[in-house]
């Protein structure tokens, strides 16, 4: 409350005698029972105090309750108004901050294409991010930084997947445009799995340099990956997949005019890297998803990517 109404700060603004006699002269009308506190301060004199039970005696009084506000219980009423703190500017964090729908206009954008292996065989699929600058407040200082706001397959592409490959890349909109966390869909995404065996996109570089290929446990895991990518090299997610922080992407902003780097998500055409005879025939590899991983030595020994796990 910003104020106390009229009633109670005339009440406080009453000596204790005055709030007993007021009791007096309200008790003739009331029949069966009264109450009435008498808010005595914290300074009151004891003498004064001890009267004020004389006094109610002398009027005939039923009863009489008092109340002395004290340290540990505070006080039931009070006219002194609490210091309200000035106010804070909430952070307009550029990271989370909602967009109703696509803004008007063009968008940077990066187009990937996508080469990988499923049980059907070979597969090209086009891919794209489009990018908005958005700025905003951090720790009281203006910011920018630029997020994906849009994912779409371009049209024109006619396979089997298509359907739920544009309805994922709409719903993957939908998470960045309300400010959502895409680094979180994205890893969700990469968890899902399906009966038709591994799919083939990527690599991963050995200790030694060499690369191998990478496999997924379905045909979305890859996709999400090759997405992942995408973000990473635009410097939106870290090397993990993880979300960078808004002081980190404004620095990057800050920084990246005309940086160039080695797409992670592409690699080498699939096509063209040779198959171990010994993939799909073991258990899956916890480094490069492939199933290679077979008893050597009395270790579990990855034949793609080299990985070795358990010994004994």
């Amino acid at each position: 409350m910003d104020q106390l109404p009229d009633a109670f700060v005339t009440a406080l603004q009453m000596s204790a005698l005055d709030h007993m006699r007021m009791l007096e002269a309200v008790q003739p009308y009331i029949d069966t029972s009264i109450s009435k506190t008498v808010n005595v301060p914290e300074d009151y004199p004891y003498e004064a105090f001890r009267n004020l039970y004389l006094e109610a005696w002398k009027a005939g009084l039923k009863g009489l309750a008092t109340y002395r506000p004290n340290s540990v219980l505070g006080a039931v009423l009070s006219v002194s108004t609490p210091a309200i703190p000035a106010a804070t500017v909430a952070a307009d964090d550029p990271l989370v901050r909602p967009f109703g729908s696509r803004p008007v206009g063009d968008l940077e954008g990066v187009t990937s294409k996508l080469d990988y292996m499923t049980y059907e065989g070979h597969k090209t699929v086009y891919l794209t991010v489009n990018f908005m600058r958005v700025s905003g407040v951090l720790d009281g200082m203006p910011v920018e930084i630029e997020r994906p706001i849009e994912f779409f397959m371009p049209a024109g592409q006619r396979s089997e997947g298509q359907q739920w490959i544009t309805s994922t890349m709409r719903l993957l909109s939908m998470v960045a445009r309300s400010g959502g966390s895409v680094a979180k869909a994205l890893a969700d995404m990469r968890n899902v799995v399906w009966d038709k065996g591994t799919v083939r996109y990527g690599t991963l570089a050995r200790q030694d340099g060499t690369e191998v290929p990478r496999f997924h446990d379905s045909e979305v895991a890859a996709i999400s990956y090759a997405l992942q990518r995408i973000l990473i090299k635009r410097g939106f997610l870290d090397t993990e997949g993880g979300q960078v922080p808004v002081a980190e992407l404004a620095a990057r902003l800050a920084r990246r005019a005309g940086a160039a780097g080695e797409d992670a998500g592409q690699g080498a055409a699939v096509a063209a890297t040779p198959v171990n005879p010994a993939l799909g025939t073991g258990k899956p590899c916890p480094e490069c998803g492939a199933h290679a991983l077979h008893k050597v030595d009395g270790c579990a020994k990855c034949a793609n990517c080299g990985y070795v796990g358990e010994c004994g």
